[in-house]
Formats: C-alpha cells, sequence, structure tokens
C-alpha cells in the first residue's frame, strides 16, 4: 500500500508526486500515456496578456473569477509552483529563464508570435523584442531547417516574420551523413543532434551562411538535442558565430519531451515510482473515503491502494474528461461528478471563434479549498482525494494561455496539501 498514488503524468501529476516523495511518503504515479507535455511547446504559459505583466492579470482574473483554479490556487501557489518547476529543470542542466511580471514574445513554427511566461534558455535569443527590425542596419535573422523535417518550413515563417517588420531570411540546410534514411521525425532529428559530429557538421553550414549573410541570429526547429539540449546550443553558437533559439514545432515536442525528463528524474531521486501505460478503470470506495482504484492489465485488473489519492489526468484536451454521448461528460478514471453546461445546447458558442471560447471547454471536477471533490449539492465526494491541473473545473486553460500555469500551481499546492 502506498502513502500517495498520483493518477497522471503532465505537470501537475509529477510535482505533485515530487513533492509527496520529497516529503518522505511512498509515492506511485500511474498514467495511461504522457501527459500534455508531449504535446505542448515546453514553456510555462502564465496567462496570456499580449507583453505585459501575466501574475498581475492572473491576480485580475482571480478577483473576477472566484471558481478558476488560479483562485482556488491563490497567488502564493502560482508563484511557488512556478519556482518550483524552474528548480527542477536547474537541477537537471535545463535552465528556464524569464519572469512571472513579463511575457516573452516568441516566433511559432509558422512565423506567428506567441506569449509565454518561462521558457528554456535553448529559446531565450528568440524573444521578439530582441530580434532585428528591417532598416535597424543590424544583422538579419535566419531561420533554419531541414527539408526532411516535416512541418518546418523556413522560407515561410521568415516570410511572415517579415510581414510584422523583423529583418528574417529563411534558408534549408544539407543533411548531414548519418545512419537514417528514412522516417524522420522531431524525436530522431533531436536524437541526431545529440551525436558531435552530426552537430558540428550542420555549425559549419551554419558558420557559412553567417559569413555571407550577416546574421546575428539563427532560429532552428526545437530537435536540438534530447539529452543535452544546452550544450548543443553552445556548440552550434561557439560554430556559428551566432546567436541560436529554436523554435516549437508542431508534436511530438522535443522541448516538452526534455521537460519530463526532467521531472520523472526528480521523482525518481525522491524514491517514487511511475507506470506508464496503466489505465485507471474504475475506483472502489469506502463511505467518503476512496479504497482502491483499478488498471487495466492483460489477464485481470491490477487493484492499487493508498491512503491518499490525487487526480492530474487533464481535462477534454487531456482525455481526462470526454463525452459518452451526445449530451454526457464523464470523468475518465474515478467517475467523480462534473461542473458542466447546464444543457446540452449550452456546449458550444454560435461562432466557432468566439472571443470567449466554448463553455464546454470550461467543464471539469468542482472542488473546495484543499482541492477536494464536490458533488452538485457542494458536499465533499471523497476526504483523501485531491484535483489537480486541468481536471479542474473553471478554466479554459488552453484559450486562456494557462495550462502550464494552473498545472504548477495546482501540482504544488497538491504536494503539500
Amino acid at each position: 500500500m502506498y502513502d500517495t498514488i498520483v493518477i497522471g503524468a503532465g505537470i501537475a501529476g509529477m510535482l505533485a508526486a515530487i513533492g509527496r516523495a520529497e516529503a518522505g511518503e511512498r509515492v506511485l504515479v500511474l498514467a495511461k500515456g504522457h501527459g500534455a507535455t508531449h504535446w505542448a511547446a515546453g514553456c510555462l504559459d502564465l496567462l496570456d496578456i499580449g507583453d505585459g505583466d501575466p501574475l498581475a492579470g492572473v491576480e485580475s482574473l482571480i478577483a473576477d473569477h472566484p471558481d478558476h483554479p488560479y483562485a482556488l490556487a491563490g497567488v502564493d501557489a502560482v508563484q511557488a509552483g512556478a519556482a518550483r518547476l524552474r528548480a527542477v529543470c536547474e537541477a537537471g542542466g535545463y535552465p528556464l529563464v524569464g519572469s512571472l511580471r513579463r511575457n516573452l514574445l516568441l516566433p511559432t513554427a509558422v512565423g506567428a508570435l506567441r506569449t509565454t511566461c518561462l521558457v528554456p534558455a535553448t529559446m531565450a535569443a528568440g524573444d521578439a523584442r530582441q530580434l532585428p527590425k528591417e532598416g535597424d542596419g543590424g544583422g538579419p535573422l535566419l531561420i533554419a531547417g531541414f527539408r526532411k523535417l516535416r512541418d518546418f518550413f523556413p522560407p515561410m515563417v521568415a516570410a511572415n516574420l517579415r510581414a510584422q517588420g523583423f529583418a528574417a531570411e529563411g534558408a534549408y540546410l544539407a543533411l548531414p551523413p548519418s545512419d537514417r534514411t528514412l522516417d524522420f521525425s522531431t524525436v530522431s532529428f533531436a536524437r541526431l543532434f545529440d551525436q558531435p559530429a552530426f552537430r558540428a557538421d550542420v555549425g559549419r553550414q551554419l558558420r557559412q551562411l553567417v559569413q555571407r549573410g550577416g546574421y546575428s541570429r539563427i532560429g532552428l526547429p526545437a530537435v536540438l538535442g534530447l539529452a543535452n539540449a544546452t550544450q548543443v546550443v553552445g556548440d552550434l553558437q561557439a560554430a556559428a558565430g551566432a546567436l541560436i533559439f529554436e523554435i516549437p514545432t508542431l508534436p511530438a515536442s522535443v522541448p516538452g519531451m526534455r521537460l519530463y525528463r526532467m521531472l520523472e528524474a526528480a521523482l525518481l531521486r525522491a524514491g517514487g515510482r511511475m507506470q506508464i501505460g496503466a489505465f485507471v478503470q474504475r475506483a472502489e470506495a469506502q463511505g467518503d473515503r476512496l479504497d482502491a482504484i483499478y488498471t487495466e492489465a492483460a489477464a485481470r485488473e491490477q487493484r492499487h491502494r493508498a491512503a491518499r489519492y490525487i487526480l492530474a489526468t487533464g481535462g477534454i484536451a487531456g482525455g481526462g474528461v470526454r463525452a459518452v454521448d451526445a449530451t454526457t461528460l464523464v470523468e475518465t478514471a474515478l467517475g467523480l461528478p462534473l461542473r458542466t453546461p447546464n444543457a446540452r445546447a449550452d456546449w458550444f458558442a454560435a461562432r466557432f471563434l468566439n472571443e470567449t471560447g466554448h463553455p464546454v471547454f470550461r467543464s471539469g471536477v468542482a472542488t473546495d479549498s484543499q482541492l477536494r471533490p464536490l458533488d452538485a449539492a457542494g458536499q465533499v465526494v471523497y476526504q483523501n482525494v485531491a484535483i489537480a491541473g486541468s481536471a479542474l473545473a473553471g478554466c479554459d486553460s488552453i484559450r486562456e494561455g494557462s495550462l502550464e500555469g494552473i498545472a504548477a500551481a495546482t501540482g504544488w499546492m497538491a504536494g503539500r496539501a
């Protein structure tokens, strides 16, 4: 029997598990697969308010929406959760940089700009405030990539940046020799960049481009190594003679995978255990306490017991909440009550690109101030269960630009409660 079982292996679940394990508890993480880390950008989005003060935006959001997960956590937990995530990454040699008081503006894989709060140091030189503008007189920006890498097109990225006033050019690099000839994914490129000979060849090509074009900065797809991205970027900068920054790609997200590896390593160092591929399909309760959960197995169900459980399976996008028919949403692991729109007709706004989003995406588990799940009458369902991350009701985290901020704040909180 464990002290704590965490269901879900995203940022919320992993930070909660790390906190419990570091407190000396026996902790097990169960997850049917990897969390949002593997498709998100690998940054910490606190709140999308342009290039303003995201923490001040959180304070305003709390005042206006007292049922929002940020309101449950409070500003102190928001700051503490972000600090804990930074500490985990720093310990793994993969620092996150930035400030909770000012958003960064980073190029995307289509040349648009997105706001985020804390980013891997490998992306920091891409902040739009530092990028060269047309007519500035300095060296232009180069966007470079490989034809074999799907869904990253340097000329398109550069063209869209130029349309916003940046001095940007695009170029394709020759693919250095390797033992791979087919199926070049983001992950396979990252593994190639972990090889010194491969990145040395890329560095020579970049140096030649810099000598011809006078580029001051170079944006590359975010595939610059899985094992030691900081060293890879440093080696490429030294070879090229220009600042290098990564641009997040479409999934699979290599920066997200690095972030997950940092969290996993911290949990294992603290003595926690993990089981990926463990789909929690039902629960067993004794009164107002959860007694056991069951996961799928080849021959028969596996039973798992703990004194405390933390649910961090995500919302609709993460698979923690799903529709079983045209009118019914369910929480998939424990069968907890959900706060949802009152009627099916209220799930979606009339306009697809509605500025305030669609109400259905704010569905989730309602909780008290200790993150314990509540039923429709406001009564605690299970005294020994806490909810963290996007499984919480009251937020549309992707639209808000608050996905990782909510995960870090409530995950940290669940790891201490």
